[in-house]
């Protein structure tokens, strides 16, 4: 099966199966939601570098053809996101992290040439999101409790949209001060927020298209 181009493997928590996933050299499609194994021989919730290494490649090198990647609801917590180095998928489009534990996004992503859309939707412990990549068009963070800052690629795509809805932590989006770009879209929810919040970093850009629900 080394060949195999597409993978939707939703669900399964086979430890046999999930360590060969590593070995798909050719994958461009590869789903894994809610496939954290089973504890206590390898749950990514406590893991260490040994135990992640059972089904996740530490530096992607085999997954240089991945194009969409979805990895929601694995149970990945700092321990196991810092165990890896996403910079190796150079091909990645789409990136679903989406219902994990983690507070800091995994290494590497800002350094991904063909980012275009990254989902961290309820990510609920996830307190910033930092060095994003100038390719990236989507950023979803919606439901993230937690979240207080969240840094625009100084360097974005022309169009470029920001769903941070029911963040209610959101303090501060950096990176868009002085920047005229009519083509972004930064969507938060008016009544989560106090008037000061958000004042610095998208009320004085005059060219920056804001939707308030």
């Amino acid at each position: 099966m080394k060949f195999l181009t597409e993978l939707l493997a939703d669900g399964i928590k086979t430890e046999q199966f999930l360590s060969s996933i590593g070995q798909l050299k050719y994958v461009k499609r590869l789903s894994l939601r809610g496939c954290s194994p089973t504890p206590p021989s390898c749950s990514l919730i406590s893991a260490g570098v040994s135990i992640l290494k059972c089904w996740l490649p530490t530096s992607f090198t085999e997954w240089r053809l991945v194009k969409h990647l979805m990895l929601s609801n694995c149970g990945l917590s700092d321990r196991a996101t810092n165990c890896v180095d996403f910079s190796g998928l150079f091909s990645l489009e789409k990136l679903d992290l989406s219902e994990n534990k983690f507070s800091s996004l995994p290494y590497g992503i800002g350094f991904l040439p063909k980012l275009s859309h990254l989902v961290v939707q309820t990510c609920e412990y996830l307190v910033s999101i930092p060095d994003l990549p100038s390719s990236l068009c989507l950023l979803d963070a919606s439901s993230c409790k937690s979240l207080e800052r969240v840094r625009i690629p100084i360097e974005s795509k022309k169009e470029l949209c920001v769903n941070i809805f029911q963040s209610l932590s959101l303090e501060e989006i950096q990176g868009i001060e002085g920047l005229n770009n009519s083509f972004w879209n930064v969507s938060i929810e008016r009544r989560s927020h106090s008037p000061n919040k958000l004042q610095k970093s998208v009320l004085e850009v005059l060219f920056l298209s804001v939707s308030l629900a």
